[in-house]
């Protein structure tokens, strides 16, 4: 199916409107008022949309702002067949979800955008590289997320891209992490010292996104990788170091230490993360060789981001 941004009119449905779900709005709603034929819609269930105080009607004021539609829905109960009813009258999808649905439910929406022959998609594949990590990491989510991409490489009806985004900067330095502990002043390397992360925060992902949504030329059924900052768990223990301005404990959590610690604690979410960044490669890439760094578009690096927060 071809797909344009220069079409005469462009509805983009963008699900959800969370920690990344408001970032891609804010930033899809900047780039649409150069591009007046794109209109930008966001997906939320009823009670969220009817909010009458606190938080969600927040939301929803700031959504109103950025001149940003609202439809209703469900993610989590609605099935294939009426989500798909909902999509088919958009040209877009970009889906910022996350993986509050529970399993499966980034493969019912996957299944339900195809059914709706939705001409572009992005998928919920902000994270890792999954083609390189495959199936077995340990993270069942991980295994969906592999299979969400099969299901979109064995159709051509809807053109999909991929944005590997690596994980989001905050999560690396937080505390239920188990990478990153202040209090202690001590920086744990899941595996090997040499081993890498990749990390970007929300707000270079949605502004990034924006940037390779509205690209000529246009992307097309491509992983595009971008990057806030890549560095080993050796680097990070030195930039934790410099900023603690003292010595740090620095300690080496290997393979069956982590593999016991997830049989100990097998719902311990962290346990399994740790575990399935333990690895030299799918979890990283050079940020040299990004979208963003091919196009000359500054991103904040961990250093920067714990400045800020200082700052803050």
């Amino acid at each position: 199916m071809t797909y344009s941004t220069e079409k005469s009119a462009i509805a983009v449905l963008v699900l959800g409107a969370g920690e990344l779900g408001m970032p891609v709005l804010r930033a899809m709603s900047q780039k649409a008022q150069s591009h007046s034929q794109v209109t930008v819609s966001v997906l939320l269930r009823t009670h969220a949309d009817h909010a009458a105080s606190g938080s969600q009607k927040a939301r929803r004021d700031a959504l109103a702002d950025l001149n940003i539609s609202v439809v209703e829905g469900d993610l989590q109960q609605q099935s294939v067949a009426e989500l798909s009813a909902l999509f088919r009258s958009f040209d877009a999808v970009i889906n910022c979800s996350g993986f509050v649905g529970g399993p499966g439910t980034q493969i019912k929406i996957t299944q339900a955008v195809l059914q709706a022959n939705v001409p572009r998609y992005f998928p919920w594949q902000f994270g890792v590289d999954y083609d390189a990590v495959g199936k077995g990491s340990g993270q069942q989510v991980w295994d969906e997320q592999l299979e969400v991409r099969h299901l979109l490489r064995a159709q051509r009806e809807t053109d999909w891209v991929i944005v590997s985004t690596g994980i989001f900067t905050s999560y690396l330095f937080d505390p239920a992490f188990g990478v990153v502990d202040a209090a202690n002043k001590t920086v744990y390397a899941p595996g090997d010292w040499q081993n890498a992360v990749t990390l970007t925060t929300p707000e270079d992902i949605g502004m990034l996104t924006a940037e390779i949504f509205f690209h000529q030329p246009e992307i097309r059924n491509e992983v595009v990788y971008i990057a806030g900052d890549t560095l080993t768990y050796r680097a990070l223990a030195d930039l934790m170091q410099a900023r603690w301005q003292g010595e740090i404990t620095r300690k080496l959590l290997d393979k069956e230490t982590l593999l016991a610690d997830v049989q100990v604690r097998p719902d311990d979410v962290a346990a399994k993360y740790r575990l399935a960044f333990a690895r030299p490669d799918g979890v990283a890439w050079d940020k040299s060789e990004t979208f963003n760094a091919r196009h000359g578009i500054a991103t904040m690096t961990a250093e920067q981001w714990l400045a800020d927060q200082h700052d803050s």
